[in-house]
Order: structure tokens, then sequence, then C-alpha cells
């Protein structure tokens, strides 16, 4: 369990959803599903329940009994609080090269079955927000399961850009992620990278939703999947409407960390809200580390 001090309580969930937010759909089939069974009221037929309409100049109801066309879609849902734009392009539109990210250095870590629907990608559709709910979570339960349902009847993948990751459609919404919560994994990963001190790691996601991501440099190499872990468990903790805030203290109750301002390394986050998570003066953050890992042994969390 993460113990944390010193958190703002904003009204509502304390965050919003960036306006860059968005998540793709790679469809391998070269005929896009029919709006309806996509989105429709009812949900009938398994479709999310909401509504549905061409933006086309001169699209007639017809539409929403036919195959998805390139061009641009508002999707709504049924209480019209959250609405979603949905734009359906060619790969080149998008700027999508497939063959470029199935050799790159990203698709190493890719599920082999999520690497042989990029290549066989015929049509891509990008959902971004239009407006929505002012508690968060339905508009992103909302959107997540529009992107389900969308990889479903095209035989799919999800793009997440933003946490630098792609999903089957199973894989996309997990337990806990209702109307009224989140679970951190459908919302943000966490990654790694070598620097001179030592491993830096860090969240990827966390800026959908308007808040700073995470960061822990100068970490011994063995204590990396546990530095996984207690970020996303901060991450969590967010998520269920503790804001962390500069000046946060969260941890072992023995080797707090403290929340400040980071970022420091500009090449990586440039424009990018960063908070650095720093243990006691005395002691490394490999320490403080194993210390709340004991900890939460101890407790049976």
């Amino acid at each position: 369990m993460l113990k944390a001090f010193q958190f703002s309580k904003p009204k509502g969930p304390g965050f919003g959803i960036s306006r860059h937010f968005y998540l793709s759909v790679l469809s391998t089939k070269p005929v896009m599903p029919v709006l309806w069974d996509l989105v429709n009221p009812e949900g009938a037929g398994g479709a999310v329940v909401g509504f549905g309409a061409p933006l086309m100049a001169g699209a007639s109801k017809e539409l929403l009994h036919q195959p998805l066309e390139h061009g641009a879609y508002v999707l709504a849902s049924k209480d019209r609080k959250t609405v979603i734009k949905l734009l359906v392009l060619s790969p080149d539109e998008a700027g999508f090269d497939s063959e470029g990210l199935v050799k790159s250095q990203i698709a190493l870590k890719i599920d082999p079955e999520i690497v042989t629907r990029i290549r066989a990608t015929w049509t891509i559709a990008q959902a971004t927000f239009e407006s929505h709910d002012p508690m968060v979570y339905p508009s992103l339960h909302f959107q997540l399961m529009l992107m389900k349902r969308l990889a479903e009847l095209t035989d799919g993948a999800i793009a997440d850009p933003l946490s630098q990751r792609y999903l089957l459609p199973e894989d996309i919404v997990r337990s806990g992620t209702t109307d009224t919560s989140l679970n951190v994994f459908d919302v943000a990963t966490f990654s790694t990278a070598d620097r001179p001190d030592g491993m830096h790691a860090f969240t990827l996601g966390l800026r959908k939703l308007a808040l700073p991501e995470l960061e822990i440099p100068s970490l011994a190499p063995d204590v990396i999947k546990l530095a996984g872990e207690f970020l996303l468990s901060a991450a969590q903790t967010e998520l269920n409407g503790k804001i962390i805030t500069s000046g946060a203290k969260l941890g072992s109750l023995d080797a707090l960390f403290e929340a400040r301002v980071g970022g420091h390394d500009r090449g990586m986050w440039e424009g990018i809200d960063v908070m650095e998570l720093l243990p006691p003066t005395h002691m490394s953050a490999t320490d403080a580390l194993e210390l709340w890992d004991r900890e939460r042994s101890a407790s049976g969390a």
C-alpha cells in the first residue's frame, strides 16, 4: 500500500482531459463497420450506448447504417456531456508508417499479434475529445469503450501515443475502470532510460489528464520493476482524486519520497510537466524503494 501525505483536495476528481489526448484504432479491414454498430442509443447489437452522426456536408441519416467512410464523425454519450470527434483517415494522411514502426525498437516490446495487425493497417480512426463530463471518469470510460468496440469490429489494434503503447481490444478496459473510477493501467504505463547516474524510471500517460508525469532518477537496475510499481501506485492515488503537488510526501513512513517540480532533462521533457520524487537526503532512491517494498509486504498489501 502507498502511504501519502500533504495532498491537495480539489473538488471533483482533481484532473481533466488534455486537448492533446487522443487514441487511434488501426483497422485491418478494407471496409469499415457501420456507424450504428459502433454506437447507438440502445446499445443494440453490442454497440456502445450513445449517439453518432457524420460531420460531412450534406450527410443524411442513411449514413448511420452505412460503413464509416473517409471523413469526420461526432460521437456523443447519451447524456451529451461527452462529445468525441472521430476522424477516419488513410495511414498516409495520418503520417503512419507501419513498416517503420514494426522495425523500430518499440516493436520489440509489442505483442506479435499486435505487430501483425499494425502491418495490416488499412484505415486509421482517431478519437479526440471535443468536450467532456466535468467528472472526467464517464468521458474516459465512454472513449475507451468506443475504441474497444471499434477495434473489435475491425480486427484492429489501439494506438495510445502519449503512453507509447499499442493494445489489443481486450486489453484496453481493465477491472476498476468504470464511469466512476479509473484503473491506472488504462491511462498510463512506466518506462526507463539509462543515465550516467543510474536508471531513470518515469510514467507515460498522466499528461492525458493534464497531470504531471512522475519520475525517479538515479536507480539501481535491480529495483526498476519496483520503481514502476511505486510510480503507478502513486499515479493510481491521483486517479482516485488525491493529487500529488510539490511538497507532498509518499512511500514508507521511514523513507518518504518528496515531490518536487522535475523534468530537468529538457531534451526528454520539453513542454511536459513532470513531478520528481526525491528520497530523504540521507538515503538513496534505491534504498527508499526497498523500504517501501518491505513495509508493503509486511502489511500484506
